[in-house]
């Protein structure tokens, strides 16, 4: 059954329910290692940050009550460093009643369009980025929750169905809820 969900660009009046979404997995998963909610403040600034850098920054909408599900964007890989520019991390999350219904997966696959061709998109990326600038990679970097699905893994299988591909594996870099977590980092060359 496919998902009642729409996709459109988040707006700044979107922030405080993805950053509402979001401080969930802050609090009770070890998906992201923030270990403090962001305010709705900080939210807006990182948004502001994606978008002004050309980069999209999608919601998925509920058809029939309007609430936002999920949110994916594209972030810049190590920012700062100019020789970077044609690589950006990616994050998707989705409202913890709205896992594994569809959502996600459109999200991820409307991403990987729009960075694919941008301009294609103006509709979800409102600044043009140079062609100097132009994505090549989306990087998503993953915790190895062992206590998930299939020992934490589930969530690799995810990305390869969409043709990542498994980089590296960083083992116990991240500690939270009194665990050490390791990461796994996947690539998809979009060119």
């Amino acid at each position: 059954m496919a998902p009642q969900v729409a996709l459109r660009a988040a707006g700044e009046g979107d922030i405080p329910h993805i950053n509402a979404i979001h401080a969930f997995y802050v609090l009770n998963t070890v998906i992201t290692f923030t270990i403090t909610p962001a305010t709705d403040d900080e939210a807006l600034s990182k948004f502001r940050a994606v978008v002004s850098q050309g980069l999209p920054y999608i919601v998925a909408v509920d058809n029939v009550t309007a609430d936002i599900v999920g949110f994916a964007y594209a972030s810049g890989f190590r920012t700062g460093k100019s020789g970077y520019r044609h690589t950006v991390e990616i994050s998707l999350f989705c409202h913890p009643d709205h896992r594994a219904k569809g959502a996600g997966t459109l999200l991820l696959r409307k991403l990987i369009e729009v960075m694919k061709h941008p301009e294609d998109h103006a509709d979800f990326v409102t600044v043009a980025r140079d062609e100097d600038a132009r994505v090549r990679n989306l990087i998503a970097c993953m915790a190895v929750d062992e206590q998930s699905g299939k020992n934490g893994l589930g969530l690799k299988e995810y990305y390869e169905k969409f043709g990542f591909e498994q980089m590296g594996h960083l083992k116990r870099v991240g500690h939270k809820f009194d665990r050490w977590i390791d990461t796994i980092y996947l690539q998809l060359s979009l060119w």
